[in-house]
C-alpha cells in the first residue's frame, strides 16, 4: 500500500538517499527544508516526484501534515564546531522546530514521528559501560550534543504524556556518499585520492562507531513498517579508531599518503564509544548490510566521479 511520508530538513545527505528508497518503491513523499527548491540539489533527480515545501520546522502547520502517516525529522543544527561558536542558534534550531511539530502531530494521534537523534548525546560514558545499551545516562559534552539530547527527551516527553507513536533513532556517524566534505571520511579520502597527508588529530588512538547511509535508511524504512516506538541506537555495533579509519582508506584508494598528526581536540584524548545495536536487531531486525570497508569504498568512487 503506497505511503504518505513527509521528510522535515530533507534535502540534505541522509534526506536525499530516504526520498531515493521511497520514491523507488513507490511512496509519496513530501520534503521541508530551508534551503530553496533551485539549490535543493541533491534531490535534483527526484523534484519532479515529491512535494516540496520551502519552509522552517518552526512554521509547518497542521495543514502540511495532511493525509501524512509517517514524519521523518531530520532537521538540525549537525556541525559541531558551529554548535561551540554559536551555542544560542544551535538550541533554538535544534529544539524549537521539533517542538513546534511535536505539537502539530499531539493533533494527530495516527501519524509516527521518526526522529534523528544521535551518538553524542552519551558523550563519554564510562569504559565498563561498553557498548552503549539506550537506557544508558546521557552525558553530553558540548553544545550540540546538549541540544540533540534535549531533543531526544523532548520525544520521550511528548510519547509517554501524549500517548503519541514516536521513535528515537540515536545513530552513529554517518558516512557514504553525497555526505559532507569535511566529514572525517571524506576528509580522509580527499587527502588520500591526492596523495596529501592524511591529517590526524592526537595519536589517532580515539575511537568511535560509524555507519553507512544505505543501512540508517533501511532502518527507518523498518520502523515504519513495524508497530515499534520507542528508542534505538543505529551503527556498526563496534568502535574503530581513526588511525585505523585513515589506515584503511589509504589500503583502498591505493594511496602515496603519509599519515600527519595534529594536536588533540578538545574532549577526544582516551575517547571510546561503540553502540550496541541488540535491542534494533531483536526488534527492528536491523543488521547492516554494507560493512566499513564496502562503504568508504562506495565513497571514495562518489568522490572520484565528483
Amino acid at each position: 500500500m503506497v505511503q504518505n511520508y513527509f521528510i522535515a530538513g530533507g534535502s540534505g545527505f541522509v534526506g536525499s538517499h530516504l526520498v531515493e528508497q521511497l520514491i523507488a518503491r513507490g511512496d509519496k513523499v513530501t520534503v521541508a527544508d530551508l534551503v530553496p527548491l533551485e539549490s535543493a540539489i541533491k534531490l535534483s533527480p527526484y523534484i519532479d516526484k515529491i512535494s516540496y515545501k520551502w519552509k522552517s520546522a518552526s512554521d509547518l502547520e497542521r495543514k502540511d501534515f495532511e493525509d501524512i502517516d509517517h514524519v521523518i525529522y531530520l532537521a538540525a543544527q549537525a556541525d559541531v564546531p558551529l554548535a561551540l561558536s554559536s551555542p544560542r542558534y544551535t538550541f533554538d534550531v535544534n529544539i524549537m522546530g521539533l517542538v513546534n511539530v511535536l505539537e502539530v502531530l499531539r493533533s494527530k494521534p495516527n501519524t509516527k514521528l521518526i526522529y534523528m537523534s544521535t551518538k553524542n548525546v552519551y558523550g563519554t560514558p564510562p569504559p565498563d559501560r561498553i557498548p552503549i545499551v539506550e537506557d544508558e545516562t546521557l552525558r553530553p559534552t558540548d553544545p550540540y550534543g546538549a541540544s540533540k539530547a534535549a531533543a531526544d527527551l523532548a520525544c520521550q516527553s511528548y510519547a509517554r504524556a501524549y500517548n503519541m507513536p514516536i521513535v528515537v533513532f540515536r545513530s552513529a556517524g554517518v558516512f557514504g556518499p553525497r555526505s559532507r566534505l569535511n566529514q572525517v571520511i571524506p576528509t580522509f579520502i580527499r587527502q588520500a585520492l591526492n596523495n596529501k597527508p592524511i591529517t590526524v588529530q592526537g595519536d589517532g588512538s580515539q575511537s568511535t562507531d560509524y555507519n553507512y547511509v544505505g543501512n540508517l535508511v533501511d532502518a527507518i524504512m523498518s520502523a515504519t513498517e513495524k508497530e515499534v516506538s520507542g528508542i534505538y541506537n543505529i551503527a556498526y555495533g563496534q568502535d574503530i579508531s581513526i588511525l585505523k579509519i585513515a589506515q584503511l582508506v589509504m589500503e583502498i584508494t591505493g594511496s602515496e599518503s603519509s599519515v600527519e598528526y595534529a594536536p588533540w581536540r578538545p574532549g577526544e584524548k582516551g575517547l571510546r564509544l561503540a553502540l550496541s545495536i541488540e535491542k534494533a536487531k531483536r526488534e527492528l531486525h536491523y543488521s547492516p548490510k554494507v560493512n566499513l570497508r564496502e562503504g568508504i569504498q562506495r565513497t571514495v568512487e562518489w568522490l572520484k566521479e565528483k
